[in-house]
């Protein structure tokens, strides 16, 4: 989760939930009471001399008093029902009833009057340096080139684009090329690094260009290297082969793949050092045993109203484990289905005996 800020004095604190998990720990902190403030757009109408009625959408930030709250699985949202205490323009809503949906990504604020202690303790638990450096991957060959911009959520498309059909012949390709490359270049102005990928000529012919046309922009390539296509698999080739393992405290993606290598290592080398499975990991807690858990969002949102899954989420915090949640749609997710959707790398090797039982 990333803390945007806690003010103790005004009893709020504002977060971007990253996992499912942060969502579902701003499902347990908030209470019934609590304000929660978010940026919304409302619909207006205005009437016309003539009669007619013009639609237009503003954005305004509401402050809700929560009412109820909610999980929904399906969309992996936190919903939140309650009336509208605050407007940041008058638009006549105060007192009305709004509903709030809260997905991963999402700025949300939150006053509590009555228990800000446990909203200010999660903030704090949660707040880190940050990284802000804004790292851009390009994929470049022959006839196209791709800008991947690194976020937490993974690799946004920035640019994508193909030498047209038309633009075969040598020289016409080469200026075509030439083009896309100054488009890429625009896109690129303002990242602190850049990651370029692709057959070793066409990498070499774009550094080129940038160290010729671009100097500023030639000085923050960090790193080159051979990926085979320049749209989204050549994302997923770069993120299976670890090569992006430097931007793993960045993006989610590649984190994933680290965690879960870890552990693939630690069950081939040292299986007594890992747990597998919800029995065998919140056991391992138990015992204060654990370094690291990683869970699948899939179980989570299964099981999210379990209580032992609370009790291992909460046993994680108290003994200074860190909770991985592995997102939904990666090979990495499926490896850890595979074993149960819960394992943990332990600080010492365990007796798997002891691990199995059910209390």
């Amino acid at each position: 989760m990333r803390v945007v800020k806690i003010s103790p004095l005004k009893r709020l604190v504002t977060v971007v939930p990253e996992s499912t998990l942060d969502l579902l720990n701003i499902y347990r902190v908030l209470e019934v009471g609590d304000v929660v403030y978010a940026v919304t757009s409302r619909e207006l109408k205005k009437e016309r001399r003539d009669g007619s009625v013009d639609s237009v959408r503003v954005a305004v930030e509401l402050g809700v008093e929560v009412l109820e709250k909610s999980l929904d699985p399906m969309l992996k949202r936190l919903d939140l029902l309650g009336v509208i205490r605050y407007e940041s323009r008058e638009l006549g809503l105060v007192g009305k009833h709004h509903s709030i949906h809260v997905s991963v990504g999402d700025e949300l604020t939150v006053e509590s009057r009555k228990n800000f202690q446990r909203l200010e303790a999660m903030a704090k638990y949660y707040r880190g340096p940050g990284i802000r450096r804004d790292v851009a991957l390009v994929l470049v060959d022959d006839e196209s080139l791709g800008v991947y911009r690194a976020e937490p959520s993974g690799m946004r498309v920035l640019f994508h684009e193909t030498v047209a059909e038309g633009k075969r012949e040598p020289d016409q390709r080469q200026k075509a090329l030439q083009k896309i490359y100054a488009a890429a270049a625009e896109k690129l102005k303002d990242v602190d690094e850049v990651y370029v990928f692709g057959p070793s000529v066409t990498v070499d012919e774009f550094v080129s260009y940038l160290k010729r046309e671009k100097p500023i922009l030639y000085q923050r390539v960090k790193k080159t290297g051979f990926v085979s296509t320049t749209d989204q698999a050549g994302v997923s080739e770069l993120l299976r082969g670890g090569v992006l393992r430097e931007l793993g405290e960045m993006v989610k993606a590649v984190a994933d793949v680290i965690d879960v290598e870890e552990l693939m290592r630690v069950l081939a080398t040292e299986p007594g050092k890992a747990s597998l499975g919800f029995v065998e990991t919140l056991n391992a807690l138990r015992m204060g045993a654990v370094e690291k858990v990683l869970v699948s969002e899939d179980f989570l949102w299964s099981r999210y109203m379990d209580k032992d899954v609370w009790e291992l989420v909460d046993r994680a915090e108290a003994h200074g484990a860190s909770v991985r949640v592995i997102s939904t749609g990666s090979e990495a997710t499926d490896k850890l289905n595979g074993l149960g959707g819960v394992a943990a790398i332990l600080r010492y090797s365990v007796d798997p005996s002891l691990l199995r039982r059910v209390d």
